[in-house]
């Protein structure tokens, strides 16, 4: 019997989380119609069908096909599966070389034609849906209306038309995010930094944007795209339209934001929406462009190292440091100390503790040579993984290889039989040992597609490798002059490093958390995507 997965998605342009179990149902009537075998079900919701990248229901759909747990794909429609002309092309050559069809309910079984032609229709839909959003955007705008979220600082007016219709853009001042917003504007102009006006407005209980903690960038933001409270041209009387847009990466299928040229920007006087006066503004532009001036040789120094391919981190540590009573990062704060960035710049966590990065750093040091990287006491427990991870794969193999060998078998006792039948040499045992032979093929074609994929085996002498690996990564570290070079191996066995406030007075606890995944990378100069490690043990470091 056939084995079929189904795969339905609904996106923002349907609004409607019935559309998914809509898909499922008619494509699961038409399975049962062709006494197909459901084996699976696969959807994406509230995802839009211009990039498959981001979407776990179809990668995982993927994976699965190659891995041969079902015969056929069922779906509603060809822009179901995508709208994206290059993403249909791709999913058809993934699906043909597993030998998985695609059948859709509209199209039927999708062919190359079909790829070709749907594929482009899908694709000038998209552009042709985005200019008319655009259209009708532009249209609002000019007619006085926002067309974006509800800002800080405003809210949105709910009103009827003499028609009974919604009223929809229409904002007015908030009174008391409009104190909020000349505070930060005349603070900042004063020389306030904005990680100090966040700090104390969280500590003064003053909500941020969205109801999220107040942040330094959510205050400054950025200048050329004017995003941020200091950018942002409506608490001046000035509603600005169309100055960016947004463009999907093929390679990673998020959205990177892009300036339009200054000809097609769109600007409104709305004087009814003034928060800040002129000379506040312009104060607050001045004291921005002083600090650009004064940080502008740090910038283009950082911006040459990243365009060299030289961008490192700044310390030994930076980036693993994570605060253990609200998860923000431990970063450098005052002078030379590490603390958790919630507390000192937002004021958003109690954890007031700091300590010293030369500190930290023997400290964490320490941690790994002891319980991470000693030799002696990985050396058993990887050769273990070794030894099962070799033994496992060779019985997999072994157990496939005799399957394949099973049904050539199969195969050909079936067309003897059938050469037989043909000489009219039939006998009626014939139909008893067909059933037989299909009932040992249906269980050899089952237990080929639950196989697990194999894991690369282990070199046999990694144990022996990594211990020379130590040694060189020891003599490292012990010089602080190379120590910044073996941070991408300190990354390889660290996973992160946690920091918790202990009870007695400036005590901070270290707990160090690694991986056997990362062990394995360290030996093999091969790093594997973060996202696919996994934590096997947290050890702590030494405490003080």
């Amino acid at each position: 019997m056939i084995r079929a997965a189904l795969y339905a998605r609904y996106s923002s342009d349907q609004q409607s989380s019935a559309s998914i179990a809509d898909q499922q149902r008619i494509c699961r009537e038409r399975a049962e119609r062709e006494r197909w075998q459901l084996v699976g079900s696969y959807e994406d919701a509230a995802i839009s069908g211009a990039s498959m990248i981001l979407r776990p229901g179809i990668q995982s759909l993927l994976a699965d096909a190659q891995a041969g747990k079902f015969d056929i794909v069922v779906a509603e429609a060809l822009d179901r599966v995508s709208r994206d002309q290059a993403d249909v092309a791709t999913l058809f050559k993934h699906l043909q070389f597993a030998r998985v069809p695609l059948v859709t309910l509209a199209e039927g079984e999708i062919s190359e034609l079909h790829v070709g032609l749907k594929g482009t229709m899908n694709a000038l839909f998209l552009k042709d849906l985005a200019k008319k959003t655009h259209r009708g955007l532009r249209g609002r705008v000019e007619k006085g209306f926002s067309a974006g979220a509800v800002g800080y600082g405003y809210r949105m007016v709910r009103r009827l038309t003499s028609e009974g219709e919604l009223v929809r853009g229409e904002r007015e001042i908030d009174p008391v995010e409009a104190l909020v917003i000349e505070r930060i504007f005349t603070e900042f102009a004063a020389g306030k930094s904005p990680g100090a006006i966040a700090r104390d407005l969280n500590a003064d209980g003053v909500t941020g944007p969205a109801g999220k903690p107040w942040r330094d960038t959510s205050i400054r933001g950025d200048v050329r795209r004017g995003t941020g409270i200091l950018n942002n041209e409506l608490y001046v009387g000035v509603r600005a339209w169309n100055h960016k847009h947004s463009v999907k990466d093929p390679s990673t299928g998020k959205e990177v934001m892009r300036l339009n040229p200054e000809s097609e920007w769109l600007r409104n006087a709305v004087p009814e929406l003034r928060i800040v006066s002129d000379d506040l503004w312009q104060a607050a532009k001045r004291q921005q462009q002083a600090l650009a001036e004064r940080y502008t040789a740090v910038k283009e120094a950082a911006q040459s190292r990243s365009a060299q391919g030289l961008r490192r981190p700044a310390y030994l540590l930076s980036g693993l440091l994570e605060c253990g009573v609200c998860g923000e990062t431990y970063a450098i704060v005052v002078g030379d100390r590490y603390g958790c960035v919630g507390h000192h710049r937002r004021g958003s966590c109690t954890n007031n503790r700091t300590i010293r990065r030369e500190d930290l750093e023997s400290r964490a040091l320490a941690g790994i040579a002891e319980r991470l990287v000693s030799a002696d006491k990985i050396e058993a427990a990887v050769a273990a993984y070794a030894a099962y991870i070799n033994r496992q794969n060779r019985e997999r193999r072994i157990q496939a290889d005799a399957d394949r060998r099973g049904l050539a078998r199969i195969e050909r006792a079936v067309a003897g039989i059938m050469v037989a039948i043909e000489d009219g040499l039939y006998q009626p045992a014939m139909k008893a040992r067909m059933a037989e032979l299909d009932r040992e093929k249906a269980e050899i074609t089952a237990r080929l597609a639950e196989a697990p994929a194999d894991v690369p085996d282990v070199h046999p002498g990694i144990a022996e490798i990594y211990k020379r690996k130590v040694a060189a990564l020891t003599d490292t570290l012990a010089d602080p002059n190379t120590r910044l070079d073996a941070s991408s191996d300190i990354r390889s066995l660290v996973g992160k490093i946690v920091l918790h406030p202990g009870g007695k007075r400036g005590e901070v606890h270290a707990t160090l958390h690694g991986s056997l995944m990362g062990i394995l990378d360290f030996v093999n100069d091969n790093p594997q995507p973060r996202a696919t490690r996994v934590i096997t043990k947290a050890s702590p470091g030494s405490r003080g």
